[in-house]
């Protein structure tokens, strides 16, 4: 037998060769490496118990994480108080109220406070609006056509048969010394105007004192506040029925209560003068995002008393009248949220809680199970 036919040997690289299979080798030493113990498939017993125990402990997990999500982007107040010392700050005060059955022309919007500062009919950004009898924004007045002739009603004389206006009217009325005011919501030269929303804000010292809306125009004589208004004209009453929309002594700050807001007073017959007393705690209102407004917090009382007596006399002026006063003290509330660190270290302990849980849980229903 020649040498060829012997048994060869077949040139394979060398297992030991270690430029042959670096990646191959460095692959399995990868999928090798693992910090926890695998228990191999044939040595794993699967129960139906099992399976129950990982729904259940899915379901409770789930909503331990939604707790706990909600409750990290909650916001947590921290009061504090300490005293106030910022005397020489201004206010302002945004109003919104409205008077369904006073016409704007027949009241006064005043500010008066215990410095000696009075700002008198609106001034500082207080809008008054007519309104009509649905208690929407009017457009005015009706105006007559040439060659009308509107009814001068219960004024109609010799010197008064045409009212085309709702001026003329009550200068009719005034003139025959009759009173006017219940009229107004049914006589067709005034009844598109009458009611009145007073809405805007105005800025007043940091001292006690009142914003009131009363009967008559507002004049200022020998440093004093006085009302002009003819007692005649209002012998069958003052309408100061009102609705307080809503009322902010100082920076708006959303979810701040406001105990004045919704508050409705119906007038019944006669004239009614309103007190609202009015106890304002300053409040310092601090953000999370660092942010500072500088607000009020407030409690209230109020009265009311019907100040129009026998033989037209009035023993008080009709209106609303806003009173108020400070307290010596600044509270100071300040939002406070978890930092991202606390959400991840409660999650990691709801999560590895909630397995050892439902291990040891697991293993008493199996020991259970094994016994029947």
């Amino acid at each position: 037998m020649s040498a060829s036919s012997g048994i060869r040997r077949r040139n394979v690289p060398s297992a030991a060769d270690p430029e042959t299979f670096p990646t191959s080798s460095a692959l399995e030493t990868l999928k090798r490496f693992d910090v926890y113990n695998k228990v191999h498939d044939d040595f794993v017993q699967k129960r139906q118990s099992g399976g129950a125990v990982t729904l259940v402990t899915a379901a409770i997990l789930a909503m331990l994480l939604y707790c706990e999500v909600y409750e990290f982007f909650s916001v947590e107040i921290l009061h504090s108080i300490t005293v106030d010392t910022s005397i020489d700050r201004k206010l302002p005060i945004s109003l919104d109220m409205t008077f369904p059955h006073l016409r704007c022309s027949e009241v006064s919007v005043d500010t008066v406070d215990s410095a000696g500062d009075t700002q008198v009919d609106a001034h500082g950004g207080l809008q008054m609006h007519n309104l009509d009898a649905a208690g929407k924004m009017s457009q005015g007045d009706p105006v007559a056509g040439p060659g009308d002739c509107w009814s001068c009603m219960e004024a109609a004389d010799a010197d008064h048969k045409c009212c085309n206006s709702c001026q003329e009217l009550k200068n009719a009325y005034n003139d025959k010394g009759v009173p006017y005011f219940h009229i107004l919501d049914s006589a067709m030269q005034c009844r598109s105007s009458i009611g009145c929303k007073i809405k805007g804000k105005v800025t007043v010292n940091k001292v006690s004192g009142n914003i009131h809306v009363a009967l008559g125009k507002s004049v200022q004589r020998d440093g004093k506040l006085v009302h002009e208004f003819n007692i005649e004209d209002i012998g069958d009453g003052f309408n100061t029925s009102h609705y307080i929309d809503s009322i902010t002594f100082g920076e708006y700050v959303e979810g701040l209560q406001s105990p004045l807001v919704g508050t409705r007073k119906i007038a019944g017959a006669g004239s009614w003068m309103y007190h609202y007393y009015i106890k304002l705690v300053p409040t310092v209102y601090i953000s999370r995002w660092g942010t500072t407004t500088y607000t009020n917090q407030y409690s209230v009382t109020d009265s009311a008393r019907n100040v129009q007596v026998k033989e037209g006399e009035l023993s008080g002026l009709p209106g609303v009248f806003l009173v108020y006063d400070f307290s010596p003290f600044l509270m100071k509330q300040t939002e406070s949220v978890k930092p991202w660190s606390y959400v991840f270290t409660s999650i990691c302990a709801i999560i590895g809680g909630a397995f050892s849980v439902a291990t040891l849980v697991e293993m008493a229903l199996s020991s259970v199970l094994g016994c029947l």
